[in-house]
């Protein structure tokens, strides 16, 4: 079973309650938001965003990394393949939100604070976590196409939300507006994205095990 440096342990428990507090005032803010469209319906629409998931996913891995190391939970919560694609998945989020969509988008008050908890403070912890605290245990090839399964899953759970809710998340990915063809060439990119990313994680892993030669970065 696993087995976590004091210093590994506190990165991730901060890292965990950091993304819970950001969840927490992002779905309150949200519900407070819901006079006129109900609860049900604004819980449906907070957990259509992939900033949503993606936060959610860190919060789970890190807490149960850091209560549970030794449990099966926790064995798998800190493998090489689950860290790394938690990394690529809330630095796509980071790079959407900063690079698309924060000039079109300018929260304020406890929106704000949950903003950039979500899209900026979380990803950057994490990554420097991954990058100087995570034990390098080798990232593989195969982990890459395990990985892009999510963005697929995600994409199909957009599209049945925005269905079933009559707003979609994002608006690269807006059918009524932008139309299918549209849409689609949307998603092909956004997927080459977490591609490229994800390739790129593999090889930085592999590339700080040769030059380190140690088992920690």
């Amino acid at each position: 079973m696993a087995s976590l440096s004091n210093r590994e342990r506190i990165w991730q428990g901060l890292t965990a309650l950091i993304a819970v507090l950001g969840l927490l005032l992002q779905f309150v803010w949200m519900q407070a938001q819901a006079q006129h469209v109900g609860a049900l319906w604004m819980t449906l629409r907070y957990f259509s965003y992939f900033t949503i998931l993606s936060n959610v996913l860190v919060a789970f891995v890190c807490g149960v990394a850091a209560l549970e190391p030794g449990s099966r939970a926790g064995h798998w919560c800190t493998r090489a393949g689950v860290r790394g694609a938690v990394l690529l998945y809330i630095l796509i989020t980071a790079a959407v939100y900063h690079l698309l969509l924060a000039a079109h988008w300018h929260p304020q008050g406890l929106a704000l604070l949950a903003d950039a908890l979500l899209h900026t403070v979380v990803p950057s912890l994490y990554a420097l976590g991954w990058l100087w605290i995570v034990p390098v245990r080798g990232l593989r090839w195969q982990h890459l196409g395990a990985w892009l399964l999510v963005p697929v899953l995600y994409f199909i759970w957009a599209m049945l939300l925005g269905q079933l809710l009559h707003v979609y998340p994002y608006p690269f990915l807006n059918l009524p507006r932008l139309g299918m063809e549209l849409l689609l060439r949307n998603a092909v990119l956004l997927l080459l994205l977490f591609a490229l990313l994800g390739a790129a994680l593999v090889l930085l892993d592999r590339g700080l095990l040769r030059v380190r030669g140690d088992t920690r970065r």
